[in-house]
């Protein structure tokens, strides 16, 4: 096996100008590499010293979850998520939307977009993504170079006949997908929306649906010494408590 996930004790996190430095504690996999993922993606890699190694993140969000992996030197840049954290992987804490970009149907101008709501919401409302359908017009209608210019097609470049256009779209096996992907997420059900616009504002059908986010709940949060009672050595701490909990 390639990759060993005991033997990694997270020490804490610390903030720097940058993000905030994570300490983890090894004493089996000194001569490993160790590797952080943030929310499924792999952030970065570093080889113990003394028994700790030391990663150098940006600011999280409340929602990222952290996950440590030792691997073979030889094997510090693959990334093994999905293989090593199978149910963290298929439960992640992300939304994508994708939409194949058909070769008829759509013109120049027409943009592409996605909303989301928040958990919980009956409907969504906030637009997060907006692009192109035909980003520069490329692959934009027709049945070729001849026939944009002359009958069916809306004078796109790329367009070199029926094989290669129809290769690209719905009657192929190599369509161009768009293609989002939300922030990290806290668990809950977000109502999902797609859907296309032209020049002038005329909306397509929207394609609606949700999603549900089953991943870890957030962590409780603000921890701090709220009073100390030093005739009975009593130490009472307060802290926020998870949304998800």
């Amino acid at each position: 096996m390639a990759y060993y996930t005991t033997d990694l004790t997270y020490v804490g996190a610390t903030q720097d100008s940058g993000g905030i430095v994570v300490r983890v504690r090894t004493s089996t996999h000194q001569t490993k590499a160790v590797q952080v993922y943030v929310s499924g993606r792999l952030a970065d890699i570093a080889f113990p010293t003394s028994g700790t190694a030391t990663f150098h993140l940006p600011v999280l969000r409340a929602s990222d979850t952290l996950f440590f992996l030792a691997v073979d030197q030889a094997s510090a840049g693959t990334d093994y998520f999905a293989e090593a954290f199978t149910v963290a992987a298929t439960t992640g804490n992300r939304i994508k939307a994708s939409s194949p970009q058909l070769v008829a149907g759509y013109r120049m101008g027409d943009k592409w977009r996605v909303y989301l709501g928040d958990a919980g919401d009956a409907v969504a409302d906030e637009l997060k993504h907006e692009q192109l359908y035909y980003p520069g017009g490329r692959r934009a209608g027709g049945y070729g170079y001849e026939y944009g210019n002359y009958a069916y097609g809306w004078d796109a470049y790329d367009q070199i006949g029926y094989g290669y256009n129809y290769g690209y779209g719905e009657y192929g096996w190599d369509c161009q997908m768009l293609d989002w992907t939300s922030d990290p997420l806290p668990p809950g059900t977000y109502p999902l929306k797609v859907e296309v616009t032209d020049r002038v504002g005329n909306e397509s059908t929207a394609y609606t649906t949700t999603v549900t986010l089953t991943t870890y709940a957030r962590p409780n949060s603000s921890l701090a010494v709220k009073t100390y009672d030093p005739d009975t050595d009593t130490l009472t701490l307060s802290f926020t408590e998870s949304e998800d909990v």
